[in-house]
C-alpha cells in the first residue's frame, strides 16, 4: 500500500478487522488531540471492535466504540491457535491493527502473529509489520492519522 487511499480501501474491504489500542492512546496529544480520539475516528468509521489495553477502554467507550478490555501479548497468543474465543471479535481477524503502542513493544509481537495482516498506525516504521506508516515527527504524524482518517470518510 503506497498511499492513505489504499490503505483505507483495503480497511473497508476487509470483513474481520480488529484495532488494538495501546496505552500511548491515553498519554500522547498531537496538537491537542489526544490519540485516543484518532482511534475512536477509526474505530468508528469502520464499525471495528476494540481489543483495549490499559486504560483506554474507558475512553473509547465514553466515544462510543465497542471496546473490550484485552492484554496485547493474549491477543496475539490467541491467533496462534484453530479456535479464536475472544468475545472482542467472533471470528478471527484477517487484519489486526495496531495504535498507540511505543515500536519496542511491537517489533518483538509481531513476528508471532499468525494468519492475520497486521497494520502499525504509529510514527516509527516497522518492517516487522505487513504495513507500517512510515518515520514521521509528531506533528506529521497528525497529518498522517488526519489523512487516513479523511480517506475512510471524512475528517
Amino acid at each position: 500500500m503506497n498511499s492513505f487511499t489504499e490503505l483505507a480501501n483495503a480497511l473497508k474491504s476487509r470483513k474481520n478487522v480488529l484495532l488494538l489500542t495501546g496505552y500511548l492512546c491515553d498519554e500522547m496529544e498531537l496538537n491537542g488531540r489526544r490519540l485516543v480520539d484518532y482511534a475512536a475516528d477509526i474505530a468508528l468509521k469502520l464499525n471495528l471492535p476494540v481489543a483495549a489495553t490499559g486504560n483506554t477502554v474507558v475512553a473509547l467507550k465514553e466515544r462510543g466504540v465497542r471496546a473490550g478490555k484485552k492484554v496485547l501479548a493474549e491477543m496475539v497468543n490467541l491467533t496462534r491457535f484453530p479456535h479464536w474465543g475472544d468475545p472482542v471479535i467472533t471470528e478471527r481477524p484477517e487484519v489486526m491493527v495496531f495504535i498507540g503502542y511505543p515500536p519496542g513493544v511491537l517489533k518483538p509481537l509481531l513476528p508471532a502473529v499468525k494468519g492475520a495482516e497486521t497494520i502499525v498506525l504509529g510514527n516509527v516504521c516497522l518492517k516487522e509489520a505487513t504495513f507500517s506508516l512510515p518515520d514521521a515527527s509528531l506533528s506529521q504524524y497528525r497529518l498522517n492519522l488526519e489523512s487516513l482518517i479523511g480517506e475512510l470518510g471524512g475528517f
